[in-house]
C-alpha cells in the first residue's frame, strides 16, 4: 500500500510538473500562429482580397516577387496607389506613372500601409521585424485573455518602429479581441481598439473595431480597465465593407 501511495504521489507530481512546464514553454510566436490559424489566415498572403474602407477600395494581390496592395477612390478610380512588398510605392493615373515628391509619396504609402496593417491582423504579426513577448494572462469583462506585447526592430519595422502594441487574444478561441498601441507621429497618442462585427468569409474571420482614445500618459496595460469603466473616448469606427476573397 505504501509503495502504491508513493507511486501515485509521484505520478501526480510528474503530471502537474509537465503540465506547468508545457504552459511555461509556449512562446509568443506559437500563440500568434495559433491565432492566425483560428482566424483562417494561415495562407492569407496567397489570397486575392478586396474591401472598401472610407470611400476607398483596397486590394491585396500577388506576383512572382511579392504581395501587392492597392488603393483607389471609389468616385475617382483613375488614380491608383501601389505598394509592393519588395519594390515599394508608386502612383499611376490612367495606367501612367505619376511623378510625386518623396514627401507626398511617404504620406500616401503610410496611409495605405496603416489601413492594410489593421485589416490583416493577426496575420501581420508574423512579419519580419516583429518582436513578440508573451505577457501575463488577464481578464477583460470576465473573459480570460492571453496578452502579447509587440515591438519592432529598427531595420525592418519601418518608420513607426518605435510604436508599441499590446494584443489580447481570447484564451479559449485564440481570436484577437482587443489591442492597444502608442504612436509617436503627429504629436503622439494612445489608442485602444475593440473588435466587433466578427464575420467569416470563405473561411477567414474578418472584424471591425471601435477605436478609443485615452490620456497620453496612460500605460497601455491600464486601458482595458478604463474601457470596462467607460472612461475611454470613442473617437471613430474602423469598418471594412464589401469584403471579397477572389480566390478562396
Amino acid at each position: 500500500m505504501l509503495i502504491f501511495t508513493r507511486f501515485l504521489l509521484f505520478f501526480v507530481f510528474t503530471s502537474v510538473f509537465l503540465s506547468c512546464k508545457k504552459t511555461r514553454d509556449i512562446t509568443a510566436n506559437e500563440f500568434v500562429e495559433a491565432s492566425i490559424n483560428a482566424h483562417g489566415m494561415e495562407d492569407f498572403n496567397k489570397k486575392v482580397v478586396e474591401f472598401v474602407f472610407r470611400k476607398h477600395r483596397y486590394t491585396q494581390n500577388k506576383d512572382l516577387e511579392g504581395v501587392i496592395f492597392t488603393r483607389r477612390k471609389i468616385m475617382a478610380p483613375g488614380t491608383i496607389d501601389f505598394l509592393h512588398s519588395k519594390n515599394g510605392f508608386r502612383r499611376t493615373f490612367k495606367d501612367k506613372l505619376v511623378v510625386i515628391p518623396d514627401s507626398l509619396s511617404f504620406v500616401y504609402k503610410e496611409a495605405l500601409n496603416s489601413v492594410l496593417y489593421f485589416f490583416r491582423l493577426p496575420y501581420v504579426l508574423k512579419d519580419k521585424g516583429v518582436i513578440k513577448t508573451l505577457m501575463k494572462i488577464e481578464k477583460i469583462k470576465g473573459v480570460t485573455y492571453q496578452k502579447i506585447k509587440v515591438s519592432f526592430t529598427e531595420e525592418d519595422g519601418g518608420v513607426d518602429h518605435q510604436d508599441n502594441f499590446l494584443y489580447w487574444f481570447n484564451k479559449k478561441t485564440k481570436t484577437l479581441d482587443y489591442l492597444a498601441y502608442r504612436y509617436h507621429t503627429n504629436n503622439g497618442g494612445i489608442r485602444f481598439r475593440v473588435a466587433i462585427n466578427k464575420r467569416t468569409i470563405d473561411g477567414v474571420i474578418f472584424q471591425d473595431y471601435e477605436n478609443y482614445s485615452g490620456p497620453k500618459n496612460t500605460r497601455l496595460d491600464e486601458l482595458p480597465k478604463l474601457y470596462s469603466k467607460g472612461e475611454l473616448e470613442l473617437i471613430s469606427m474602423i469598418e471594412n465593407n464589401s469584403i471579397r476573397i477572389l480566390n478562396p
